[in-house]
């Protein structure tokens, strides 16, 4: 073989494509903001493959040579201060939040635009609180537009998964926020949802409390992550969850996006239903902090006190909580920290590099395991570990104890394993236990350890009469 082939041979394709274009953008063949080509044109024209025609692209895109316009080509970026400089100040990212309403979404953004402000990317936020037609359109439109990438918080809605898939198959960079997809493999950033429902469970357990309910919208994979975390926690302590506490919150799935109306509603039926009942549970545990300030009212509205009467568990950290009165027990997500994860790996994807993944700030959540060992995501040094197989079926056991089956509406997670683990393209963060007011003893056992004070209360004057007795027989032997 010649040595002019072993040279030819030697250099990718890929980098040969590169060097060409570069050599036609800096002979002035083109001015800035000037389209150049489509991808699939080019592929064409070389007469070699897109993906190779893509590492060439997004080389010359990571230099500030080229720009992409999703649905539209390849152009030279329109600012002419510097290649580079025209290629971050230029690019334009949609952010979909589920509701502005609710602080979990409000930082998210915040985290967003942190993050793209340093980067010097332009974002337009949009709204989801509002007509799901409408957002699903504005999501479907994205590859039309001049928008370069989009950070997409979940609504959890089946519609808005089918929109999903549409994006990848056009190959439009996006980036999902509390939410992965089973059958596609999609960047996605979420908090270690089972995590929180296992350090809520160990919580109440910690308080005695036996007797647990759980009550949210079951159609969301990171709520039903939260029930897993709970009953596993529960049957580490020897206690079943008893399958009757677990109440959905209904939300009829066209009016999803549409909750305020609909939600006190259901909150205030879902808390009736939990408690009046004559074995009513000693605790609740709300899927959301949303559903907080309704289900307050409710639970006074049966005339029943918290938490000596019935103990109150949220999920989110929102600080406006921190106001109810008494101040509520939650699990934090890191949200702010979402966001700003989210825009990283946006930024990568949008550079092409895929693989060579993001910095992970937050710490790693460790992959779970099969064999039951701790180091199963669950548990590490200085908390409350987790010593159950990270995956198991209907009625197998979870730390050596057998556990009640659930209805089909609560199913078990048959993926926990891979929904937790940490990659570069699938972030997961860490949850924090948020203590509060809301949280005390169960009345169960705060009524046996007083009945306990009682009888050692009653024991120790017994104690003391007969001392006082036998110091008056001394006496008066003495006859003082």
């Amino acid at each position: 073989m010649a040595q002019s082939e072993l040279i030819v041979k030697e250099v990718p394709v890929a980098d040969m494509l590169a060097a060409k274009l570069r050599r036609e953008i800096d002979a002035k063949r083109f001015r800035p903001g000037d389209f150049v080509i489509t991808e699939r044109a080019l592929a064409r024209r070389e007469g070699i493959d897109r993906n190779i025609v893509h590492k060439a692209v997004n080389a010359l895109v990571r230099e500030g040579r080229l720009e992409r316009r999703p649905g539209k080509g390849v152009y030279v970026p329109g600012a002419v201060d510097g290649w580079r400089q025209a290629a971050s100040t230029s690019r334009l990212v949609h952010v979909l939040v589920a509701d502005l309403a609710a602080n979990m979404c409000v930082e998210i953004a915040r985290g967003i635009k942190q993050a793209g402000l340093s980067a010097g990317v332009r974002i337009q936020v949009h709204d989801a609180h509002g007509s799901l037609e409408s957002d699903l359109q504005v999501l479907r439109k994205l590859p039309e537009t001049a928008v370069h990438g989009a950070i997409i918080d979940s609504v959890h809605h089946p519609r808005f998964a089918e929109v999903l898939y549409e994006l990848h198959a056009a190959r439009y960079p996006f980036v999902l926020v509390d939410e992965t997809l089973r059958d596609l493999q999609v960047p996605s950033v979420v908090a270690d949802n089972y995590r929180g429902g296992y350090l809520a469970g160990r919580a109440l357990m910690d308080r005695r409390h036996r007797r647990i309910a759980f009550t949210g919208f079951l159609g969301a994979d990171t709520v039903r992550a939260r029930l897993e975390g709970l009953r596993d926690a529960m049957a580490e302590a020897g206690v079943a969850l008893d399958r009757s506490l677990v109440v959905p919150v209904r939300l009829e799935p066209v009016e999803i996006l549409e909750l305020p109306a609909d939600q006190a509603t259901e909150i205030e039926r879902a808390v009736r239903e939990i408690l009046e009942r004559p074995d009513r549970p000693t605790a609740i545990f709300f899927s959301t902090d949303l559903f907080m300030p309704q289900a307050y009212r409710a639970i006074r509205g049966l005339g029943l006190r918290i938490p000596d009467d019935v103990s109150v568990v949220g999920f989110d950290g929102d600080p406006l909580c921190r106001l109810l009165s008494p101040t509520l027990a939650t699990v934090r997500q890191p949200a702010r920290e979402m966001g700003k994860v989210a825009m990283e790996m946006l930024l990568a994807l949008m550079d092409g590099r895929r693989d060579e993944g993001v910095v992970n700030r937050a710490a790693r959540t460790p992959v779970a395991v099969r064999d039951g060992s701790k180091a199963n995501g669950r548990g590490d040094a200085g908390t409350h570990g987790h010593g159950d197989a990270a995956t198991r079926r209907d009625g197998e056991t979870v730390a050596g104890r057998r556990v009640a089956s659930m209805e089909t509406e609560v199913p078990l997670a048959a993926a926990n394993t891979t929904q937790r683990q940490d990659s570069a393209w699938h972030r997961v963060l860490p949850v924090t236990w948020q203590d509060g007011d809301s949280l005390g003893p169960a009345p169960d056992a705060v009524r046996d350890c007083t009945a306990k004070d009682t009888k050692a209360t009653d024991g120790s004057r017994e104690a003391a009469k007969g001392a006082k007795e036998i110091r008056m027989t001394d006496r008066e032997m003495v006859g003082v």
